[in-house]
């Protein structure tokens, strides 16, 4: 019982800190352009190209935030 209760404890604590992160910081680095909104070519290293997963602006919504986004986007819906 008592490891349970402890394992929830910082399940919790985990949990909330990355829900803080969210709202503190939404947008992270592109994972393809590393921020950059353009990326190198595989075949050709010389040629840059603009960024298509972050669309050039070299940041994207994090996981938790698109989730916080999608769950007030059906509430208000609802």
């Amino acid at each position: 019982m008592g490891g349970t209760l402890v394992a929830t404890g910082i399940a919790l604590v985990v949990l909330s800190g990355y829900v803080l992160s969210c709202a503190v910081r939404p947008f992270r680095d592109c994972w393809l352009c590393d921020g950059k909104a353009h990326h190198r070519s595989k075949r050709n290293p010389k040629l840059s190209r603009p960024c298509r997963w972050c669309r050039s602006t070299g940041k994207r919504l994090r996981l938790g935030r698109r989730l916080w986004n999608k769950a007030r986007r059906v509430h208000r819906n609802a």
